[in-house]
């Protein structure tokens, strides 16, 4: 099963990326898994939202939670 949670983290350089990411390793479940994807602020900028229509008959899922 995959949680579909998604945690964002601003990292000032790659030591901090990999202070992080041994921080990560060092909480990391043993029956689950992390997922980090590096995004560097020149992809960040190139990101595209695509947004559609919400139906009538849709229920909002909730507020998420993002950590920083």
């Amino acid at each position: 099963m995959l949680q579909f949670s998604v945690y964002s983290r601003v990292c000032k350089g790659l030591d901090s990326v990999e202070s992080h990411l041994n921080y990560l390793k060092s909480i990391l479940p043993t029956k689950g898994n992390i997922r980090m994807l590096q995004v560097t602020e020149k992809q960040y900028a190139r990101m595209e939202i695509l947004l559609g229509t919400v139906k009538k008959i849709e229920k909002n899922a909730g507020k998420q939670l993002l950590l920083f």
